[in-house]
């Protein structure tokens, strides 16, 4: 049997916000790593909701560039 290339599991993308943070985008989940406001690591359960433990920024989609 062949796989098909959207079986609905995309690859996890590494971005950043304007260059700032790093977080790992998959499919519409997106889980902040690092902070861009306070540039604090973040907590693993808070990570994988999109927002910052220290400082409970929430990014902006807008904002997500490719990390390099």
């Amino acid at each position: 049997m062949s796989q098909t290339q959207n079986s609905g599991t995309a690859e996890p993308k590494d971005v950043t916000f304007r260059g700032r943070g790093h977080a790992r985008l998959n499919g519409a989940r997106l889980s902040l790593l690092i902070c861009p406001h306070c540039s604090q690591r973040n907590a693993p359960k808070a990570a994988e909701k999109g927002y910052c433990n220290w400082c409970t920024y929430e990014p902006s989609r807008a904002d997500i560039e490719p990390a390099r």
